[in-house]
């Protein structure tokens, strides 16, 4: 009969358990712990929201001549530094102690230089520059005495600009300039989702707009972005740029090649 009783007890016991169990979890979500609550707003918001993507840094997109550019026929007419400066440049100036002249080549200064002292350029400096023929470079080292625009401080400056040496014409993307920095922006997104901690670097690319208006010659031309398959794909957007080009044209009006640079890199960096 005890034992009768103690079965009986026990079963009750269960069910109690069981009963009230199954209620508390059939009961209103207000009744679930917060940190159970908490970890299930947790898990569901991973899933609606999918993995964080790494922030591409502000970039840099511009396709230009490799230097700043003057004509073959500016030059022809060129005497002193001053038709190779800028307005802000030519108000600094009080003083010239001396004027080099230094041809460029492979992105190197060479032993091809012309020294001067004064503004007007000499007969041998005027003959180096005349004889740099389409995309030649060069640069024009100015030191003098002259005064700080912000400061009104006098001091000891310099200025370097460098030189392309450009048709009279120069070749055009028939869609226009913003059209081909859209197109390189946009399909070269996807690529830029690989960069780390803002980790990129600055690259050139060189290619020749023919004389048929088509794209060629497309080279590494200087730096890496760090990344080889970024560099890979900047080279096949150049490859195949959509749309036409307008070749450049000489003096007399013909036809002729043209180098332009494309430069890609973080915008605090080019």
């Amino acid at each position: 009969m005890k034992k009768s009783i103690i079965i009986f007890g026990t079963s009750l016991v269960i069910l109690s358990v069981l009963y009230f169990g199954i209620t508390f979890f059939n009961s209103n979500d207000t009744n679930i712990p917060n940190s159970v609550a908490d970890k299930t707003l947790a898990i569901e918001h991973q899933t609606n929201t999918g993995p964080i993507k790494n922030n591409i840094p502000d970039l840099y997109y511009g396709v230009d001549t490799r230097f700043a550019a003057i004509k073959k026929s500016e030059i022809a007419k060129a005497t002193t530094i001053y038709d190779f400066l800028n307005e802000g440049e030519k108000q600094q100036i009080e003083h010239i102690y001396s004027v080099n002249i230094v041809v460029i080549k492979d992105n190197r200064q060479s032993e091809l230089q012309a020294f001067g002292t004064q503004d007007r350029l000499t007969d041998e400096q005027l003959k180096l520059i005349r004889s740099r023929d389409y995309f030649n470079h060069f640069t024009i080292r100015t030191e003098f005495r002259g005064k700080n625009l912000e400061t009104g401080v006098k001091e000891d400056k310099f200025f370097g600009p460098h030189i392309t040496v450009v048709p009279e014409t120069q070749a055009t993307y028939v869609n226009g300039k913003d059209a081909l920095l859209t197109y390189l922006k946009d399909n070269s997104k996807d690529a830029m989702s690989i960069i780390e901690n803002d980790k990129l670097g600055a690259i050139k690319l060189s290619f020749i707009i023919t004389k048929d208006g088509k794209v060629s010659e497309v080279n590494h031309d200087a730096m890496t972005t760090g990344d080889p398959s970024i560099d890979k794909k900047l080279i096949e957007l150049l490859k195949n740029i959509p749309g036409k080009w307008t070749p450049a044209k000489n003096a007399d009006g013909n036809n002729m090649e043209q180098e332009l640079v494309f430069t890609f890199g973080p915008r605090d960096g080019c």
